[in-house]
């Protein structure tokens, strides 16, 4: 059975339907697909998908594992934006997706450099709406509904940016106090 629901996913179209539908022996559950943040595959027996746009891995971090590897609580040994990474080139990056709802997702990304005309497409794709998978740090893999984003910050991001960002830096503010982030 489980074999049967793996093939017939598309993880890039999984959020397209109206409803997902979920039954078991003694219930059955329904869900609006536009107001899911995450569907997870717990199956470790199953091969991931490709990745879409030219992306090599895309890995579940924990928060903990997130704020160590994008050394967010030690600034000064962070990788700066404008360091060139030659074309083609493997570039690792650490995501941190907000979703709607305050639940933010973290994940490593490894994607080949690409010619500066074109390092827009990862905002363009994560603006799109639509869906990503990744594998899950404990087995699996997660496809999460990019329709819920809300916002999304990148370490090291991209050199380029769009002539209209604004250049400011972080202020990080604990989770009692805020769940917004803060430019200073």
């Amino acid at each position: 059975m489980a074999r049967k629901i793996w093939e017939s996913v598309d993880p890039a179209r999984l959020f397209a339907r109206p409803r997902l539908i979920i039954g078991s022996e003694h219930s059955k559950a329904v869900f609006v697909s536009a107001e899911v943040i995450r569907v997870d595959f717990v199956q470790d027996a199953f091969q991931c998908w490709e990745f879409p746009g030219g992306y090599s891995d895309i890995v579940e971090l924990s928060e903990a594992e997130f704020r160590e590897h994008a050394r967010l609580d030690r600034p000064a040994q962070m990788t700066k934006r404008e360091q060139p990474t030659p074309v083609g080139d493997l570039l690792v990056s650490f995501v941190q997706l907000q979703m709607r709802g305050g639940c933010p997702q973290f994940a490593m990304v490894e994607i080949p450099v690409k010619l500066p005309a074109e390092s827009q497409s990862f905002m363009q794709f994560m603006l799109s709406k639509g869906s990503v998978h990744m594998r899950l740090r404990g087995g699996g893999i997660g496809v999460v509904n990019l329709a819920n984003l809300v916002a999304y910050a990148v370490y090291p991001g991209v050199a380029q940016i769009p002539a209209d960002a604004w250049l400011a830096e972080p202020v990080r503010l604990s989770r009692s106090e805020c769940k917004h982030w803060f430019y200073g």
